[in-house]
């Protein structure tokens, strides 16, 4: 298999296994991927329904690396430029949950389930 993310920043969100699930996202840098999974060694973003832009809605995890199977994978970016996955978050003007990196990096745009 051709390493096409290694050594990329992603955004990745992971499948939802039932509608009340959390969305679980995570950013950080691509360590190995494999025909079975994606390993990613990053931060995740948890939320439910965010209300008002409330930041304690927000879980952020701890840097680690976490092997995620491609078939619990719903979408993966790839960022490009200097992105900072241990800055803060907050909410932008648009509602989108943001880094407080240098590059305002986009956790979760509203439309995301955000409202």
């Amino acid at each position: 298999m051709k390493d096409y993310l290694k050594n990329h920043v992603i955004r990745l969100r992971c499948k939802k296994q039932y509608p009340e699930a959390h969305t679980h996202i995570i950013i950080g840098v691509v360590e190995a991927e494999t025909s079975r999974y994606v390993a990613v060694k990053g931060r995740t973003f948890h939320f439910r329904r965010l209300v008002d832009q409330i930041r304690s809605q927000v879980h952020c995890g701890q840097e680690a690396i976490r092997l995620i199977p491609w078939e619990n994978i719903e979408i993966i970016h790839r960022l490009e430029g200097p992105v900072d996955y241990h800055a803060e978050v907050t909410f932008d003007k648009h509602g989108n949950l943001i880094l407080t990196d240098k590059a305002k990096t986009v956790v979760a745009e509203k439309r995301a389930g955000l409202e």
